[in-house]
């Protein structure tokens, strides 16, 4: 699997195009048929593949990731299709690949404040964003939902002030 990053912002005369190769972690292997279990399992525990009720367990169950999106991403991954419990090195990899994506676009529109000598504002994120109209488009919907969301907090506000409930 290619996955191109950043797709229009890096082409133009001279400029190459930036891609990463990324392999997409499957489960481990199971254990050689030769390998026999460890002695003194139950016999409901002995299984012919050779794992024991633990590594069973331990595959069933995912596991915690220190990391700071795994869970969002883990239930996103489920949500686009994926399997419901992702394997930790592929929300591992995937939020390699969100954070590398969301550092260098703030780099970018950092790097334009500074240009125009101001603060990095949302201006800047969104001129950054213009060339994948996708991005620039679902950006710009958040924004606008963002701000009704604050007008309606603000309205309730105004109505609590003055003793009027809604019903």
């Amino acid at each position: 699997l290619r996955l191109c990053h950043f797709p229009g912002d890096a082409t133009g005369p001279g400029r190459p195009r930036h891609t990463t190769t990324v392999a997409i972690m499957s489960a481990p292997p199971p254990p050689p048929p030769s390998a026999q279990p460890p002695a003194g399992l139950p016999a409901q525990q002995q299984h012919a593949g050779g794992a024991s009720a633990q590594q069973q367990q331990q595959q069933q169950q995912p596991q915690t990731n220190d990391s700071l999106f795994a869970k969002d991403l883990r239930l996103m991954m489920y949500g686009f299709g994926d399997s419901k419990h992702p394997l930790d090195a592929t929300v591992s990899l995937v939020e390699d690949i969100v954070v590398e994506y969301i550092t260098d676009l703030v780099h970018r529109a950092a790097h334009l404040a500074r240009k125009r000598g101001a603060r990095m504002s949302r201006e800047d994120v969104m001129h950054v964003l213009r060339r994948d109209p996708r991005k620039y488009g679902r950006a710009l919907h958040l924004l606008q939902t963002q701000s009704e969301q604050n007008d309606a907090l603000r309205s309730d506000q105004k109505y609590l002030a003055q003793g009027v409930t809604r019903k």
